[in-house]
């Protein structure tokens, strides 16, 4: 075994100061540049970062070898406040209890009874807009669904007020858990408290959380009377928190991929007239009224743009996990406890996995399934692929029909300025214009 290639760096404080600057250009930098499967960005403490280029090796890290690795601790002092152990970041037997215990929320048998919820609340926020109106784009679908994942997955309705309370928060969290210079060379025994505007925004969250209580009625078979259950018959299997981190995980987790997706369809969109005509006739042919469930499979252009999305501006940026003990990923030495990112901007987007990766073409999907093609893992893979993919996929697709029955939705930005946390989001609003078809 060997030592993976370091690229040039710092003479003080590494390589991975230069990531840190700019992820998402750096990881555009060396993802075509070196193809050797590995790369180790030194760090000023610590083991550094190991980024995995090589769709082989992130399956045997997220698949055959899942039991060997963990999620790594990534500033604690920001992630414990916001979800604490919730299905996100859990690990072990406690991890395994909770997917069990919340699985039967996103059977297909359930989701298949969504379509009404999606669509109404989908409408209702369209009959909101004005011929010619423009607004940001992202906040707009981040309030929508918001709501929808409240009802969904919580059982109750959130007020457009509560969920636009969620969205603000999200943006905070979002800027405070930003990958930057000053985290990455940091000492990893160096916590610092979190900033103001973050705590801030953890309480406002944890206020929506209390309001989430006192509206829900339990008996049903959301996620939050399925917990509740299962505290009911095992009260000391799970934490005194478990309610409070699986709330917050859901209002968060639940609803932001999503809302990135459509912004980001969106855009992509606006940038290709012809891809938004072929679609939206599409939308013409099949959805007579609104769309329901009976339509997603006739909607196969639909759900190509969306996994063409994904692919190009994939929100969720990378995948982060550590070995348990020392290991052996090809031909490289991974020492125990290092961090390892799986990078699906890099692998997405790479000339080695895709023809003119960087062009947005929904029908490189045609008769391809993206189970099975390797540089593709927009919601990870393995047994901790998220447990909401499925659901993710029919909301974008039902929210993506209603929209483009009746209206026409351009973002007006040539570029969306985008930032790496937890998730890629925009750093600023996303101008879009609404016109009636």
């Amino acid at each position: 075994m060997r030592a993976p290639h370091s690229p040039p760096g710092d003479p003080v404080v590494g390589n991975a100061i230069r990531f840190a600057r700019a992820p998402l250009d750096y990881l555009d930098t060396i993802r075509d540049a070196y193809a050797d499967g590995i790369l180790h960005l030194s760090g000023m403490m610590g083991p550094g970062i190991y980024v995995v280029l090589d769709p082989t090796l992130v399956h045997r890290v997220l698949v055959d070898d899942h039991d060997r690795y963990r999620k790594p601790q990534i500033r604690p002092e920001l992630v414990d406040p916001l979800v604490g152990e919730g299905l996100l970041t859990s690990e072990g037997d406690h991890w395994r209890r909770q997917r069990t215990t919340l699985q039967p929320a996103f059977f297909t048998s359930r989701l298949r009874g969504f379509d009404e919820t999606i669509v109404d609340f989908t409408r209702a926020t369209t009959a909101t807009w004005t011929d010619g109106q423009e607004f940001d784009l992202y906040r707009e679908l981040g309030v929508l669904t918001v709501r929808i994942i409240a009802r969904l997955l919580l059982g109750v309705d959130l007020s457009r007020a509560d969920a636009a309370d969620v969205g603000e928060a999200m943006l905070a969290v979002g800027e405070g858990l930003a990958v930057s210079p000053g985290g990455v060379v940091r000492p990893p025994w160096l916590e610092l408290p979190p900033p103001r505007e973050y705590q801030q925004a953890i309480r406002e969250l944890e206020d929506v959380t209390a309001r989430v209580f006192a509206m829900h009625e339990p008996g049903g078979d959301d996620v939050l009377s399925l917990l509740q259950r299962a505290i009911t018959d095992e009260p000391d299997a799970f934490p005194e928190d478990e309610l409070r981190d699986q709330v917050m995980t859901m209002l968060l987790a639940g609803h932001e991929t999503t809302a990135l997706t459509l912004t980001y369809a969106f855009f992509l969109l606006s940038q290709y007239p012809e891809t938004r005509t072929r679609l939206k006739s599409e939308v013409d042919e099949v959805v007579d009224g609104v769309p329901g469930w009976g339509d997603l499979a006739a909607l196969d252009y639909t759900e190509r743009v969306i996994h063409e999305t994904l692919r190009v501006l994939p929100p969720v940026w990378a995948q982060f996990r550590q070995p348990l003990a020392d290991a052996r990923l090809g031909d490289y030495r991974i020492p125990e406890g290092a961090p390892l990112m799986l990078p699906q901007w890099a692998i997405h987007r790479s000339s080695r996995h895709w023809d003119a990766p960087l062009t947005f073409d929904p029908d490189r999907w045609d008769g391809r399934r993206p189970a099975e093609v390797p540089a593709y893992f927009p919601f990870g893979a393995g047994p901790r692929a998220c447990i909401g993919r499925q659901l993710a996929i029919v909301e974008s697709k039902l929210i993506l029909a209603t929209v483009l029955a009746e209206w026409d939705v351009e973002v007006l930005d040539d570029e969306v300025p985008r930032r790496a946390a937890i998730t890629m989001q925009p750093t600023g609003p996303v101008s879009a214009v609404v016109r009636r078809r």
